[in-house]
């Protein structure tokens, strides 16, 4: 009884006190050496899920549920504090800058490591940066940001954007030199990685070196690219909707001349090829005049066709949130993009503009079982519509190319409606009517939708021994494509020439009086499905100042591709290994770490199918040294680091098969005493059984650098990559042979070059404001192609860059008949005004033997980038200025040349007795091919490109909490940013063409100038809603 009394009375008098302490306000303001911190994390130890936010101001409100009496204030970039707040109701607490990253941590495969003790070249960006941009393709923000990160944006269409780009340039000639992707460990596509919403990303690393990329084996050879998802964080749902809305303009609007400067041009190039005039003196006059529009036409295509203007918007509602024991993030996302072209199709009822819609949704739950055992649970999915025009385009080229096309739709082709609204064609009922195509001939649709699913566990071994974990992880992705058509049974439809002076409508075609009907076509596009299997042991465990880390991992992957324009796209492509990587560290002063990977694939047999991948690294951080420290105490960090190892790539192009012996069926032969004809089958390329994998030996070599508390920090590295058992096509061997031979591990490229990034933050009574700069060279050198030995030395295609050219050397132009006679020249017929070469060989004759390397490959060896930016109450700004340099671009055909490609302003600077060498452009004419650049290139039609572009700009605004809260919102943000605002560039000097496109290749336009779709400026405003 006196037992109960004691137990009651301690009731009474303490359980109040226990109450009230778990019901304690704490208030609070959290700062850094500048001013307040907004957007800190503050949270009760001790207690999942309770924790808050600072305001714009600073400052934190927090109720305390439990006994710990302790909060932990964490901020990015910031050194963790704790405080005791037992006997407190308010606190002020000021952040450490993280000068040496001690707490920073970069993603690297398969795991995270701290910046401090990584040894490896890696380069990363968040995702809050990421969604400064407007742009629908990820991919397309990265370039200036990224040391080591390449990337040409070659097209603005709606739904195929997404900017080809490398890591650390090309190293091989072979396949494609695309980089690896993984998606929270898992590989992607490409072409997924355009799709992705950014609202989804939480950071993207680029693995650059050897010892970032070996474990990755024989698909790390092109670098890596590591993107990682937002996952939930303890704490109450917060929910964030964002809406955009933004104007799309071309980067570069096309000038060409109106029909009257066209048509003296015409008269001008036909006079000098010795042919009749097209235009009379009256017709000229016409055109000028503009008092025919119908038998005289003066048609801006470009603009006629082309809005200036189109809408490009995106929402995204993103839930995240969870306790210790369940955490979610739960996002969905909605694009649409419209395209710039104009929309004709009304009478016809269906959309023959470009358009992207796309819908995202992604759900990443983690679940902590018990105290040792959590699983995760990922899915994400996407579905895209793309809809692309019909436009039967008579050149083949589509309607950009058709714009560019003097043969097609030259200014003066036709006009576009007749004064009773019926298509209109030429006076001599030349050309199909462009706005009629597009208006009446259907459209060609693609859907394609994504699904992967993730399954996941981490089962901590402590029992063991501590630090062991195991991780066991399956996957399965997969990807359709279906596509939907609605064109007519019959492209032609009614069509008239209007006689302005009669007043006669005369048809193009009698016989066709009305449109015919649609047909609706459906197809599959293809499909694939990728399962992927990884196990894995991770150990990681200090004892004292020694810190000793390891991973093992099994790894399967298969891929099936269902496509029926592949022969072999049903059969799986399976890859399997194990990878490993162990480190040690002392007092994070001194690092190393050991990197491996014993993987193959089923491209390659026998012997060749695994192969071993090893890596090593090493870091001396220096500024840990009591000795330096003493000397240099204003510097934080400096930390040298070098790595050197053997990667690998299977990525060899249509090698995938080679080495099968290959039959065709070729011929016939007739057998028994009357003709029996029966097919048949000849011996084909012969099978090489010793096919494998490219191989490349990465060097780098790197500083690291922190100054002043962490203001001032830089990264710079060195490296050098010699890739060998490139798969070569034996030329050295003559044909006369007369059987194929296949491809051979021979070709040997070598890649080398500097990156680095440059990074200053400061603050001054709350104004914070930084500055990053970042470079990227990388210059690639054919060490051995198998080639024939060329008859004179500059003929050679070994020692020159990939994608180097080759052509004439340009030396005037032939001024006169006596200056051709006395001048090498080639066998075809040339006049005064044609382009002069230099002849090399000095045989007095202008031909192949006196082509050599001209100008440099399409690929950029230099890319920089500056971004700039603060923050001061709640207003934000930020800036990248992106440039590239050191590559050449040219066009051919429809692109530049006169007669073939719509007249220009350069036109007008053509060759004539009376400028001389001071033309611009070499004579306008039909007979000459010496002066065309798709027979012979010369550097005359190189242009050695640059170009500096505002690639993003952002200004935002936080509503201050005390204007958001009274409505029932955690925050508001408003904000306007944009994309490709302004460029500088010399391409625009001689081509109509934006410095990304892509180069003509083998005299042919391939998907440069006259067939791209333009890149496309965004203006984009959006808010953003928290609750």
């Amino acid at each position: 009884m006196q037992r109960f009394i004691y137990i009651t009375l301690a009731m009474v008098f303490f359980l109040p006190g226990l109450l009230l302490a778990q019901t304690k306000v704490i208030k609070g303001l959290v700062k850094e050496s500048g001013g307040p911190l907004p957007g800190a994390t503050v949270v009760e130890k001790g207690v999942a899920g309770n924790g808050t936010q600072t305001d714009n101001d600073g400052r934190f409100q927090l109720t305390l549920k439990g006994s710990s009496q302790t909060i932990v204030i964490k901020s990015v970039g910031f050194i963790s504090q704790e405080i005791n707040v037992s006997n407190k109701k308010e606190v002020t607490v000021t952040l450490a800058v993280d000068a040496k990253g001690l707490e920073e941590l970069i993603v690297v495969g398969y795991g995270k490591q701290k910046k401090i003790t990584n040894t490896g070249a890696v380069s990363s960006i968040n995702g809050a940066e990421i969604r400064q941009n407007p742009t629908a393709s990820v991919q397309n923000t990265l370039a200036g940001r990224l040391p080591g990160f390449f990337s040409q944006q070659r097209s603005g269409q709606p739904g195929k954007d997404g900017a080809d780009f490398f890591i650390r340039g090309m190293s091989s000639y072979a396949g494609t030199q695309r980089p690896l992707i993984i998606v929270d460990d898992i590989e992607y596509s490409y072409s997924d990685v355009s799709q992705l919403d950014p609202n989804e990303i939480e950071s993207i690393s680029i693995l650059k070196d050897a010892s970032t990329t070996a474990i990755y084996g024989v698909k790390g050879a092109n670098g890596v690219m590591v993107i990682t998802t937002r996952r939930g964080v303890s704490g109450a749902p917060v929910i964030n909707f964002k809406t955009e809305l933004g104007l799309q303009q071309k980067t570069f609007t096309p000038k060409f001349l109106g029909s009257y400067d066209a048509a003296i041009l015409t008269n001008q190039a036909l006079r000098n090829s010795d042919q009749s005039l097209r235009f009379t003196d009256k017709d000229i006059q016409l055109f000028k005049d503009g008092t025919d529009p119908y038998g005289h036409p003066d048609v801006d295509w470009y603009s006629t066709l082309m809005n200036p203007t189109a809408l490009i918007s995106r929402n995204n509602l993103d839930i995240s949130g969870g306790t210790e024991s369940v955490k979610y993030f739960v996002s969905m996302g909605y694009l649409w993009q419209n395209g710039a072209l104009k929309d004709f199709s009304s009478k016809s009822e269906v959309n023959n503009t470009h358009y992207y819609k796309r819908y995202n949704f992604r759900s990443n739950l983690d679940v902590q079982a018990t105290k040792t055992l959590s699983f995760k649970l990922d899915m994400t999915g996407r579905f895209g519509e793309t809809n692309d025009p019909i436009t039967n385009s008579p050149n083949g080229n589509g309607l950009i190319g058709e714009i560019y096309s003097y043969n097609f739709l030259p200014p003066f082709a036709y006009a576009v409606y007749n004064p009773d609204g019926s298509y209109a064609t030429g006076s001599n009922l030349g050309g199909v009517n462009i706005v009629g195509r597009l208006a009446t001939q259907g459209y060609n649709r693609s859907f394609d939708n994504d699904l992967n699913i993730t399954f996941g566990g981490v089962q901590k071994l402590d029992m063991l021994t501590e630090g062991l974990s195991a991780k066991a992880l399956i996957s399965y992705a997969s990807a359709q494509v279906n596509k939907r058509g609605l064109a007519r049974t019959n492209t032609n439809f009614p069509m008239y020439y209007y006689n302005q002076e009669t007043g006669v409508y005369t048809p193009k075609d009698a016989t066709v009086y009305r449109i015919p009907p649609y047909n609706l076509t459906r197809s599959a596009g293809g499909a694939s499905r990728t399962t992927n299997v990884q196990a894995s042991l991770n150990y990681d465990r200090n004892f004292g100042d020694h810190r000793i880390y390891a991973l093992g991992l099994y790894n399967q992957n298969s891929y099936i591709q269902n496509d029926n324009a592949v022969t072999d796209s049903s059969i799986p492509a399976n890859f399997r290994g194990m990878t490993m990587r162990t480190g040690y560290d002392y007092k994070q002063k001194y690092l190393l770490e050991f990197n491996a990977a014993y993987n193959g694939t089923d491209k390659f047999v026998g012997k060749k199918r695994y192969g071993w991948f090893p890596a090593i690294s090493g870091g001396w951080n220096i500024a840990e040294e009591s000795f330096f420290k003493k000397k240099v105490s204003f510097v934080n960090l400096f930390k040298i680091r070098g790595s050197y190892g053997l990667v690998g790539s299977d990525n060899i192009g249509d090698g995938k098969f080679v080495y099968e012996q290959v039959y065709t069926n070729d011929g016939s032969y007739s057998f028994g005493q009357q003709h029996n004809n029966y097919a048949g089958i000849k011996e084909g390329t012969l099978g090489n059984d010793n096919v494998t994998w490219e191989k490349e030996n990465k060097l780098d070599i790197g500083l690291d650098v922190s100054m002043f508390e962490g203001k001032l920090s830089f990264t710079v590295d060195y490296f050098n990559n010699n890739r060998y058992d490139i798969l070569t096509p034996r030329a050295s061997v003559p044909l006369i042979m007369g059987v194929g031979l296949p491809p051979m591990n021979l070709g040997k490229v070598n890649n080398k070059g500097w990156d680095g990034e440059i990074n200053y933050r400061n603050s001054f009574k709350g104004l914070q404001y930084f500055a990053r700069g970042t470079f990227s060279y990388a210059k690639n050198k054919i060490v051995f192609r198998d080639e024939a030995n060329p008859r004179y030395p500059w003929l050679a295609r070994t020692g020159q860059p990939i994608g180097q050219g080759f052509g004439y050397i340009f030396d005037g132009y032939y001024q006169s008949l006596e200056d051709i006679a006395n001048s090498p020249k080639p066998t075809t017929s040339i006049k005064p005004g044609d382009l002069k070469y230099k002849d090399l060989n000095g045989d007095g004759i202008i031909d192949a033997l006196d082509q050599r390397a001209v100008g440099n490959p399409n690929l950029p060896s230099t890319t920089i980038g500056l971004t700039l930016g603060f923050t001061y109450k709640g207003i934000s700004f930020s800036m990248l200025l992106q440039g590239a340099y050191d590559y050449s671009m040219y066009f051919a055909s429809e692109a530049i040349e006169g007669l073939s490609a719509n007249f220009q302003p350069i036109h007008q600077q053509a060759w004539t007795p009376e400028l001389g060498n001071n033309a611009k452009f070499p004579l306008l004419g039909t007979n000459s091919t010496i002066s065309r650049a798709n027979v012979s290139l010369s550097d005359f039609w190189l242009v050695d490109a640059r170009y500096l572009r505002l690639k993003t700009m952002e200004i935002g605004y936080q509503l201050p909490t005390s204007w958001v809260k009274p409505i029932g919102f955690k925050g508001i943000r408003v904000y306007t940013n944009g994309y490709n605002l302004l460029t500088w560039t010399n391409v625009d000097k001689f081509y109509q063409a934006d410095p990304e496109s892509v180069n003509a290749s083998g005299g042919i336009i391939n998907t440069g100038a006259i067939t791209a779709y333009p890149n496309q400026r965004i203006y984009n405003f959006g808010v953003t809603f928290s609750l």
